[in-house]
């Protein structure tokens, strides 16, 4: 809601609403939804299949998983990196006894986003790392997030007050570790700058986990988001869009867990 300045002085403010997005339905999506009701399939079945195989073929993926949301989507993706709670890598038993949070992930995202960015982290009992976005586009700066991973994995297995941590979690006995992905969102439609972001999780051996939800046929560097990248090495984590997976091996646990 927009508040515009009062003409009088005494007259109250009027106030328009300026929508960030609304539905564009057409007939043809009504159209599709009526014939699918008139089937004996109202869940999975083969128009499911059918998007499934376009969606993937449209984006550039070897597959894709047809989910409930937007939301849904990005959880299964975070699961499928292997973010939780538990994580042993790069802590000792001893030094995970003294974590006051033993063994939970880190994933470095964008504060400028939908809450569920941050929630599908958490619904795994990991902990967000809050990187500022560049002020040009929206999205998370990858300048930032070099010297967030370099940071938090050259204080690993300390415990310091490190500023990219969450401010709660600075005041306590736990114990840093190197971070365990990167989840840069494409906010409005507009593409996160993708190869700086690449290079962080090459260098560091991190999953990047893209959130999509927002910019499906949007394109960055002539390549559709969720396409296979050339930057992509055989050394980055698995690289995984908001509803397409191009890794085989994540494959079989997705569809049965959405």
């Amino acid at each position: 809601m927009i508040h515009s300045p009062s003409s009088t002085l005494h007259s109250p403010p009027s106030t328009f609403h300026l929508p960030m997005s609304s539905p564009d339905l057409t007939t043809a999506e009504i159209e599709a939804v009526n014939q699918v009701l008139q089937t004996p399939y109202l869940s999975i079945g083969p128009r499911i299949d059918e998007f499934e195989e376009r969606f993937a073929d449209y984006v550039g993926a070897r597959h894709a998983i047809a989910v409930s949301s937007g939301t849904a989507g990005l959880h299964l993706c975070v699961i499928a990196a292997g973010v939780g709670e538990g994580d042993p890598s790069g802590l000792s038993p001893s030094e995970l006894a003294l974590s006051a949070v033993k063994g939970r992930s880190l994933v470095i995202t964008t504060p400028f986003s939908f809450v569920a960015s941050a929630n599908c982290i958490l619904y795994e009992r990991a902990i967000p790392i809050l990187v500022d976005v560049d002020e040009r586009t929206g999205n998370i700066d990858p300048i930032l997030v070099a010297e967030a991973v370099e940071t938090l994995t050259k204080d690993e297995g300390r415990t310091t007050d490190c500023r990219w941590l969450p401010p709660t979690l600075r005041r306590s006995s736990f114990v840093i570790r190197r971070p365990k992905a990167i989840l840069p969102v494409h906010a409005f439609g507009q593409p996160a700058d993708m190869d700086p972001l690449l290079d962080v999780a090459r260098e560091y051996n991190l999953a990047v986990i893209e959130d999509a939800c927002e910019a499906i046929g949007a394109e960055y560097k002539g390549r559709r988001l969720g396409a296979p990248n050339p930057k992509s090495g055989p050394r980055t984590a698995p690289r995984l869009g908001q509803s397409a997976i191009r890794n085989p091996r994540f494959l079989p646990s997705t569809p049965t867990s959405r």
